[in-house]
């Protein structure tokens, strides 16, 4: 599961990093993230007409056709997402990049009731891309575009604190799960696997991560003693 994400790069850091060409104003809430949470409306990278386009969704997932149910899941299994009714066409035409530079997970400490949150990022830190799908929002209709991030079976090291990672893509497999031309599922599934748990380093950090309404660097720093 990936439930808590941070994405700190301004909108100048973020189109040069994913090759954003088309800009929006829609980038109000684009500020920088320490804690985001469900619900919150975060940046993604989709494919435009031409180029690139970076869109405000909120995560939580939507699709139009979903009315009057309460579900917005924020993660999406890898092994069944394209046998999935929620996410099968989303899969197909609303392919997406998440972008961040680290997230969290908590793991069981036996004889303690609070689990131990830690942090996990790229070896020296730098911004990534969750493999994610999104749906665009409907201005007449009031619904804001949504977005899930995808998760698989973790590497060597995040297998130590929980049992599901987010998928960061490779850098070359991200024009390939951008690609509005490839349909076939088969074509982009390939690109949903575990990085390498040597291009990561995780480390504990404050409980503090454990409450949405905390933000902050501190949130980041690794846990003393």
């Amino acid at each position: 599961m990936c439930g808590r994400y941070t994405q700190t790069a301004a909108f100048d850091e973020l189109a040069l990093r994913f090759g954003v060409t088309v800009e929006d104003d829609d980038h109000a809430d684009l500020v920088p993230r320490y804690n985001t949470a469900p619900s919150l409306r975060v940046p993604v990278v989709v494919a435009a007409a031409v180029g690139r386009r970076l869109v405000m969704a909120r995560w939580g997932f939507r699709p139009a056709w979903m009315k009057g149910s309460p579900l917005a899941p924020i993660n999406a299994k890898a092994e069944t997402v394209a046998t999935s009714r929620m996410f099968q066409e989303a899969l197909r035409h609303y392919r997406c990049l998440v972008p961040a530079d680290g997230f969290y997970e908590w793991k069981v400490v036996p004889g303690r009731k609070r689990k131990q949150p830690y942090y996990a990022r790229l070896k020296g830190g730098g911004l990534f891309a969750f493999a994610g799908l999104w749906t665009p929002g409907h201005a007449v209709a009031g619904a804001p575009a949504t977005c899930t991030i995808i998760t698989t079976e973790p590497n060597e090291r995040l297998a130590e604190i929980h049992n599901r990672m987010p998928v960061i893509l490779e850098r070359a497999d991200e024009d390939r799960w951008l690609d509005s031309h490839l349909r076939d599922a088969a074509r982009v599934l390939p690109c949903l696997r575990s990085l390498p748990a040597e291009r990561m380093e995780v480390y504990p950090v404050s409980a503090l991560v454990s409450s949405a309404l905390n933000e902050g660097p501190e949130l980041v720093q690794p846990l003393s003693g």
